[in-house]
């Protein structure tokens, strides 16, 4: 394979060397090489005679952290119906999911390789773990339970993103389920890690559909920090925030959002900007959507307006966005303020939702949410109540890697994989995408109408429509069909 999986059984010294390259690739010079040489095929008997061998390891882990989580937020945000891509850097083929295949996903890259980089994560996490912490006496329990923590991470974004994947060089692949039990393993070694392994906790046993131990996870979090954020961080020299180079820095700026959404873009302003890996307000969301589950809408209202209360009480930044709002083929989206949004044909327009462009915005830089909290505290319906849950987390985990997943979809492996394994053959489980039947067809998620409202493409084209219209509320198409893990 390409990437290289921990196996204490077979492992080459040339693998162990680029795993090793792996852990080393922080920044230019984040920690020196263990060994104290330059030769990068570094050995395990090498490391077993360096000075803090595990302690080394752990920036390689954060690093490879930092990959997994920036190419989750580009791709599955993409697949999903939050963004469309309208440039050359990011295939188009994203925005039709049932199109998605594994030679489209054979990649490597930070940007969209997000099975190998989470396949890479749990490798060296298991290198650390088996083969570097049993015979390091110099190995502290806080590095041994990060070590755990990030493979329990790998495990989880597996689980939430394919429907199977092998977790072990030439090994058969294993249901999501498994793979998520494995998360929840290796989340019970890490619980000196604090309240980030409550909240990673809460968010598998939600996919596991454990309502008692999801809810326990997550209220445990909220004592012990109501206003709990993680952020996975990025650097000026070697680790960018992905989402970032797509939204901000290319020219075309290629990820274009849902014009429902337009208010919440961009979240990342700068290429050093911290991606939220858990925060309160998700647990609030699991809160209420156990709540949902047992048909208790009073609490199910009280968690989703802490939920929104929090998001908009989260920082904001100001921003001079230089962005035209372009298609592929410069025709132009909405971008002026004045435009009112509805969410499907049959919903009411609402304002605020677009804004002006090219100018100056406010933009939350956590967590953002149009909704108002006391209003979806009040609905009287569980069908008002699910499409606001549903709205609620689709914006406040905006650009964080949930939104494919919630959607139903789970992404193929990657073709290296099929093409390698002796265990993976094509058309076995998990070698196609999975849509379910109520995703519509090609790209027409992503879609709207009218879909020029310009009479033209420059700066100074005129706005013929005020009232734009999404074809599809993929919100209600959720809650008319009760999808939730917890059913």
């Amino acid at each position: 394979m390409s990437h290289i999986r921990s196996n204490r059984r077979g492992r080459s010294r040339a693998a162990l060397g680029l795993l090793l390259l792996a852990a080393t690739g922080v920044t230019a010079c984040d920690f020196l090489d263990p060994t104290q040489v330059e030769n990068p095929r570094t050995t395990a008997d090498d490391l077993a005679d360096a000075e803090n061998p595990t302690a080394s390891l752990v920036p390689g882990l954060r690093a490879q952290l930092a990959r997994l989580v920036s190419s989750a937020a580009v791709l599955t945000e993409t697949v999903s119906d939050n963004f469309s891509i309208h440039g050359t850097g990011l295939s188009k083929s994203y925005d039709s999911p049932a199109n998605l295949a594994p030679p489209l996903l054979n990649t490597t890259s930070s940007a969209t390789g997000l099975y190998w980089n989470a396949q890479e994560l749990a490798a060296l996490a298991t290198f650390v773990i088996e083969d570097i912490a049993p015979d390091d006496e110099t190995a502290s329990a806080e590095d041994i339970a990060e070590a755990h923590y990030h493979r329990g991470l790998a495990y989880l974004i597996l689980g939430e993103n394919f429907a199977y994947a092998p977790v072990e060089e030439d090994g058969a692949p294993l249901a999501a389920d498994a793979i998520l039990d494995l998360a929840i393993a290796d989340f019970g070694q890490a619980g000196t890690y604090g309240t980030a392994t409550d909240a990673a906790l809460a968010r598998a046993h939600r996919w596991k559909g454990d309502q008692g131990a999801a809810s326990a996870a997550a209220q445990a979090v909220l004592a012990a920090d109501a206003d709990f954020l993680q952020l996975q961080g990025y650097d000026a020299q070697t680790l960018v925030n992905q989402p970032w180079n797509f939204l901000v820095q290319r020219a075309l700026q290629e990820m274009q959002p849902l014009p429902r959404l337009d208010f919440l873009d961009p979240k990342y302003v700068d290429r050093e900007q911290g991606i939220a890996v858990a925060k309160a307000e998700e647990m609030h969301l699991i809160l209420a959507e156990i709540a949902l589950v047992n048909g208790d809408l009073p609490a199910a209202g009280n968690a989703l307006r802490d939920a929104i209360d929090l998001a908009q009480s989260r920082p904001t930044t100001t921003f001079d966005d230089g962005d035209l709002r372009t298609n592929g083929d410069l025709s132009l989206r909405p971008r002026d303020a004045v435009i009112e949004v509805r969410a499907d044909a049959a919903s009411p327009y609402r304002t605020g939702l677009v804004l002006q462009r090219p100018g100056v915005v406010t933009q939350s830089v956590v967590s953002g949410s149009s909704l108002d909290a006391d209003s979806v505290a009040a609905l009287a319906t569980a069908s008002e109540m699910w499409h606001a849950f549903h709205l609620a987390r689709q914006e406040i985990l905006f650009l964080e890697g949930r939104r494919m997943a919630d959607l139903g979809i789970r992404l193929p492996m990657m073709l290296t994989e099929i093409d390698a394994n002796p265990n993976v053959a094509n058309g076995d489980s998990g070698t196609m995408v999975v849509v379910p039947a109520y995703i519509p067809a090609g790209d027409d998620m992503d879609l709207y109408t009218p879909a020029l409202p310009y009479d033209g493409e420059d700066l100074g084209a005129t706005l013929l429509d005020t009232q734009i219209t999404i074809l599809f509320d993929m919100n209600r198409i959720l809650a008319d069909n009760t999808v939730s893990p917890f059913n």
